[in-house]
């Protein structure tokens, strides 16, 4: 018995790999935790330790995290941390959320960006300008002034990199929640922005 696990690129990279691929393996796609879900891997673990949450707080954090399990474990670890008391509110979620967001642009979301080339990094933002994710690659591609078959090995190498993955056909997105929020606090993304927005106004 194979087991193994990967970013959903790894559906393309089997059949290319080899022939007929999806008659060797059962597929099973794991993604963001239930309300439910969450609740029990916020609670159960705290409760060792004796501490509870609100269920307004454990609302809250669920719903920022999208139910994204390694956010949801790294945000209750700064809320544990800065609790006084044994019942954690929604105040205290509140008041460590940007923290949590402090952490995951040095570390978790700054190494993802760092691996992109300069070419990569003007597709980012275009799919970030297009507001809604998932976006279509033509979306992108006018976005960057550009036509599509011309971004399309951009798209390739970030797919590679495992920064975004295809939704549907010619739709994409990025393969962890609020990278886009990330790339909207970066000074880099701003100024780009900027430009884009003035030669809007030129046209």
């Amino acid at each position: 018995m194979i087991v193994g696990a990967g970013l959903p690129k790894i559906y393309k990279m089997l059949s290319e790999e080899k022939s007929y691929s999806e008659r060797l393996f059962c597929y099973k796609e794991i993604g963001s935790l239930t309300e439910d879900q969450s609740e029990k891997a916020i609670e159960i673990p705290a409760w060792q330790f004796g501490i509870s949450y609100t269920k307004d707080a454990a609302a809250r954090i669920h719903d920022v995290m999208k139910g994204y399990p390694f956010f949801i474990q790294q945000l209750c670890q700064v809320v544990y941390k800065n609790a006084d008391e044994d019942e954690i509110s929604l105040s205290d979620v509140n008041n460590s959320i940007s923290e949590f967001y402090d952490l995951l642009d040095t570390g978790f979301f700054r190494v993802r960006y760092e691996r992109c080339a300069e070419s990569d990094k003007k597709f980012i933002f275009a799919m970030v300008q297009c507001d809604e994710l998932p976006c279509t690659i033509a979306n992108v591609a006018k976005h960057m002034n550009k036509g599509v078959s011309s971004v399309s090995t951009t798209r390739a190498q970030l797919i590679s990199k495992g920064i975004i993955y295809p939704v549907r056909y010619r739709e994409l997105d990025f393969t962890v929640p609020e990278f886009s929020g990330f790339i909207r606090r970066l000074d880099e993304y701003k100024n780009w922005s900027e430009e884009w927005e003035a030669l809007l106004t030129k046209s």
